[in-house]
């Protein structure tokens, strides 16, 4: 093989792992967000937890962003479209059904759930922009799906059978799709605009979108109390599931897709499980070790062909 060729095929595999890295961040970001906002559900009520996190998410943002911000304006006022589909399905909806859901779904339904949200993703992906599935990919969906399970179900196959699902797990699988569209609309996002400016016009959109039924909740009587559990809640949501999650998430759809990127929603409860192993006091057991192992395969398998070829 000549020596370019040799050069531009490990470029592209550091270039696939960076992504996978990013994607993989995202992912424990977002674990931890589920196990903060399903802990403190009687201090925050749902809409006002995501109102909050998403301004200060943009005042976090403002300070670094706000020159690249000025600079993109025009590409962000002739795309506004495109930019208002993306705040209101990945910021203002989204999050605001999963605060809904983790109020009254136990976390074990609304993992298992979330192990469906790659299936999802491919799906609307082709049915969308007809992108390729490959028989490798199906066969590594199905693998890291089965770890998901084995996770979720605590090793005993048996549990599942148990499961109820209530209007919580229904508020969480419609979330899904919401995200899946998101995850799809991405791939219009304008490349002329930074991606530090695209999350600060979505945080800013969402603010502006979801302030009248914040409003509506206050004068509901659920306002935020903002006691330290509450501050504590904000500011995870908005500093690492927010800014953090949102940036490494849209870098590695940028660089490897929707679907690809996909695959890793299956390690959110691989890391949840660790999270309440660490800050729960629960207890290490063999099938977080084997429910792990399997859905590491299932996304290296998914994945191997786009970094090696």
């Amino acid at each position: 093989m000549p020596k370019e060729d040799q050069d531009r095929k490990t470029a592209l595999g550091r270039a696939a792992l960076l992504a996978y890295g990013l994607a993989a961040a995202a992912m424990l970001f977002w674990a931890g967000n589920w196990v903060v906002v399903r802990a403190a559900r009687s201090e925050v009520p749902p809409v006002g937890l995501n109102f909050w996190r998403w301004l200060v998410a943009a005042l976090v943002l403002l300070p670094f962003v706000w020159g690249t911000v000025r600079r993109d304006w025009p590409a962000a006022r002739k795309n506004w479209r495109v930019l208002l589909g993306l705040a209101a399905t990945g910021a203002a909806v989204f999050h605001t059904m999963i605060n809904v859901g983790l109020r009254s779904t136990e976390a074990i339904n609304a993992l298992l759930l979330n192990a469906a949200a790659p299936v999802i993703i491919i799906v609307m992906a082709w049915a969308v922009f007809r992108d390729t599935v490959t028989r490798r990919q199906i066969v590594g969906i199905a693998i890291s799906l089965a770890g998901a399970v084995v996770l979720v179900s605590r090793g005993e196959p048996t549990a599942l059978t148990e499961l109820r699902f209530n209007t919580g797990d229904l508020w969480v699988l419609a979330a899904l799709f919401v995200w899946s569209a998101y995850s799809i609309l991405l791939k219009r996002r304008p490349p002329e605009i930074d991606g530090g400016s695209l999350l600060f016009y979505m945080c800013v959109i969402a603010v502006i979108l979801m302030a009248p039924v914040y409003a509506w909740e206050t004068a509901a009587g659920r306002p935020v109390a903002f006691n330290l559990p509450a501050l504590a809640t904000i500011a995870y949501t908005a500093l690492f599931a927010s800014v953090a999650g949102l940036l490494c998430y849209n870098a590695a759809i940028a660089r490897i897709g929707p679907g690809t990127t996909g695959f890793f929603f299956h390690l959110m409860p691989v890391f949840g499980s660790a999270l309440a192993i660490l800050f729960l006091g629960e207890e290490l057991h063999l099938y977080h070790l084997a429910g792990f192992g399997v859905v590491l395969v299932g996304i290296l398998l998914s994945t191997y062909r786009i970094s090696y070829g």
